[in-house]
């Protein structure tokens, strides 16, 4: 018999693909770096990360369901939009590595503030979300 409780708990959505994927494209970037030098590393990476972004928000994992959903939230469309920009990122890093070396302080820059608002703007939302 499951109480309420129990209900809500196996209704929870689990998003835990961005770590799967940033981890995945490490070790690409790894495998990258004989061959194309450390901007393998870091393209892969990237591009990685960008797919655990898209795919946190398009797969829904939900007890033993898995189904894909268009995020309709503003915290899963910034997502979705930080991800396509990490695999453009990536893919541009391995096409023309000479451009991200004159824009790397930049990017690089860009990508922490954009993640810290990012986190910023998550945590404001947990703390504002009335209590079930």
């Amino acid at each position: 018999m499951h109480s309420k409780g129990d209900e809500k708990i196996e209704n929870k959505r689990k998003h835990f693909l961005f770590p799967v994927f940033m981890f995945i494209g490490m070790g690409v970037g790894f495998l990258l770096i004989e061959s194309i030098g450390g901007l393998g590393f870091v393209s892969a990476m990237f591009i990685g990360m960008g797919l655990g972004f898209l795919f946190d928000n398009l797969i829904v994992i939900e007890e033993k369901k898995i189904s894909v959903e268009v995020p309709v939230k503003i915290g899963g469309i910034a997502t979705s939009i930080i991800g396509v920009l990490f695999i453009i990122g990536g893919t541009v890093t391995l096409i023309a590595p000479e451009l991200l070396e004159k824009l790397a302080t930049y990017f690089i820059g860009l990508g922490f503030i954009v993640v810290g608002i990012f986190i910023l703007i998550y945590g404001l939302g947990l703390v504002k979300s009335k209590p079930s």
